[in-house]
């Protein structure tokens, strides 16, 4: 996070709040768990995303169509 310094129109840097660091080093944990579950386990060997799409017909097709788009608005903004 940064602002300026009025004095002398310096950006200066503003250091993260304890809240701040702790919340992320808790999602830092928290993804480091979810990833090492995954890489322990078979789960991905079963969670396909052609299983992904035959379960949810319709928001795989929601899914694409949003990608889609995005590429498209993407592209136009280049």
């Amino acid at each position: 996070m940064s602002n300026t310094n009025n004095s002398n129109n310096i950006p200066s840097t503003t250091t993260a709040t304890t809240t701040e660091v702790t919340t992320q080093n808790e999602l830092d944990d928290l993804v480091s768990q979810l990833r090492q579950t995954i890489n322990k386990t078979d789960w991905l060997e079963h969670n396909t995303s052609a299983k992904w799409e035959q379960e949810n017909p319709e928001l795989a097709k929601q899914w694409r169509e949003a990608i889609k788009n995005n590429q498209t608005n993407d592209s136009t903004e280049q």
